[in-house]
């Protein structure tokens, strides 16, 4: 993005880092969230005329970014595409991602029993650190919905997070690997 001193542009450049992380998340890799991210970036370019408020950038931003997610994972072409594997692009030979692939392997597997619309709301409150007001003005819902759709939507991964649980066999929690699962199975006695 070059200088340009368009409100728009200078709305973006502060969004920018955010937004594409965000992206990066909802798709599960890189590449597929670049390609979110300049979609609505256009999307949002050819619209800001309409917008009535400068200071409601924000949200209205986040949305055109999640409406444009919701036509992409309807379309079954990017069905097939956000189901890939993320690689590592800058590979540390010493590094074992071991740890990192099972974590990132149960947290997409708990988001993915999660519908659409609940996916961005955990995205955007347990990843991207927005506060229930933000959400709330996002979505047009009141807070009360949004904690309510937050809890419902936590049941539904730990029920997930649970069921992989019971298929891995202990020896995976003791030989160090990042199982979030454990956490969410009692211990017996």
């Amino acid at each position: 993005m070059g200088k340009n001193s368009s409100p728009f542009w200078q709305l973006v450049a502060r969004e920018h880092e955010n937004a594409r992380a965000y992206c990066s998340r909802l798709t599960g890799n890189s590449g597929d969230g670049d390609d979110l991210y300049q979609d609505a970036v256009i999307k949002a370019f050819k619209g800001f005329d309409g917008l009535k408020q400068v200071d409601s950038f924000r949200p209205w931003f986040y949305q055109i970014i999640n409406n444009t997610y919701k036509g992409r994972v309807r379309n079954p072409w990017w069905k097939h595409v956000l189901s890939r594997p993320t690689e590592i692009a800058d590979h540390d030979w010493n590094y074992d991602p071991t740890n990192f692939y099972e974590a990132k392997r149960r947290l997409d597997s708990a988001l993915s029993a999660l519908s659409v619309d609940d996916r961005i709301i955990v995205t955007l409150a347990e990843l991207e650190g927005w506060r229930i007001s933000e959400l709330a003005e996002l979505t047009s819902k009141t807070e009360g919905f949004i904690k309510m759709r937050l809890s419902r939507a936590r049941t539904k991964m730990r029920k997930r997070l649970g069921s992989l649980h019971r298929r891995t066999t202990k020896r995976t929690c003791d030989r160090g690997t990042v199982n979030i699962c454990c956490a969410t199975e009692p211990e017996e006695d």
